[in-house]
């Protein structure tokens, strides 16, 4: 027979409970557990979507969620973790609803340049993986260079060179994958000939 005392009750805990009643104070009940979270919950946001002001944005929508939500929290997992499952469905929803933007987006590009980045950063040749970049563009020319150009120069969405190409959206998607896959493949082939 277990005789030990059982652990107090947390502030977070407390502040549940009067929540969860809905007695004397749960406004401020709700209120506080919004302060003691906040912090980590933009924190979280922001380190997956790099912007502070979506992350404010679905923050706020992960504590309205919570509050609605309230009562099915069952504690069979500490608070925190239940914010994150809502945060992370927030942020699957938001990323869903932006894929248009982010896939074939102009910061895939950038990342083919990140790839290579510990190989020239601090040695004096910043720019070495913008001339590997114009060097393999060079190489790629017809319509796969006229797709690059539309999506990447022109700022064409992929959506807009579907309907005007008469191609499938996903046909298309598939190809500037490819094509970037294949930049990065010969950029950092080309940083690491100009490193040796």
């Amino acid at each position: 027979m277990d005789n030990s005392p059982e652990a107090p009750e947390s502030a977070t805990d407390l502040l549940l409970e009067r929540l969860q009643a809905r007695g004397p104070g749960w406004m401020e009940a709700f209120g506080e557990l919004v302060r003691m979270n906040e912090g980590w919950v933009r924190g979280f946001l922001y380190a997956r979507i790099r912007d502070w002001s979506s992350a404010d944005d679905l923050a706020q929508d992960v504590f309205v969620t919570a509050f609605r939500r309230v009562s099915t929290y069952r504690r069979d997992a500490s608070f925190e973790a239940w914010l994150r499952g809502i945060a992370v469905n927030h942020l699957r929803n938001f990323i869903r609803k932006r894929r248009e933007q982010c896939v074939g987006g102009n910061d895939e590009l950038q990342v083919l340049i990140d790839r290579g980045a510990d190989l020239y950063l601090g040695h004096g040749d910043e720019c070495g993986a913008l001339e590997a970049l114009q060097d393999c563009m060079d190489r790629i020319d017809g319509p796969s260079r006229e797709l690059l150009n539309q999506r990447y120069v022109t700022g064409r969405t992929v959506r807009e060179i579907a309907a005007d190409s008469g191609r499938g959206y996903s046909a298309l998607t598939m190809q500037l994958h490819r094509l970037r896959e294949a930049l990065a493949d010969c950029i950092q082939r080309k940083l690491e000939v100009t490193e040796s």
